[in-house]
């Protein structure tokens, strides 16, 4: 688990919450902003932040699979886009109002950077 650290070279409203060699190619890496679990995925070669809760189930997608920016939850299976949050289909409830929550991110220096909404 890693806790976010306020930086004075970060944007305004940008937290630095890890280093980008701690998430591995292809990976994830779980840390935690202010009380909001986020998870942070690698696919190719950007990194995406999305609330670590899924939308219709709300346990966590550190353990969902990754494919070409399309990540399926790994209790129902539902997919969306790492980019844009989109629900693509699947799953337990098939909802369209289902999206992920998708945060700005940044990355400056080798440290990774994201920005909470408020």
């Amino acid at each position: 688990m890693m806790t976010s650290s306020r930086d004075s070279a970060a944007p305004a409203g940008y937290v630095r919450v890890c280093a980008v060699e701690q998430i591995p190619p292809r990976g994830r890496k779980t840390v935690y902003v202010d009380d909001t679990r986020v998870l942070i995925v690698a696919c190719g070669d950007d990194l995406y932040a999305i609330e670590d809760r899924c939308p219709q189930t709300g346990r966590s997608l550190a353990h969902g699979t990754v494919l070409d920016c399309v990540l399926t939850t790994p209790t129902g299976g539902a997919r969306y886009d790492l980019r844009t949050g989109r629900y693509l289909g699947g799953g337990l409830l098939p909802l369209r109002s289902h999206w992920l929550t998708v945060f700005p991110l940044r990355v400056i220096e080798g440290g990774v950077y994201i920005r909470l909404p408020g």
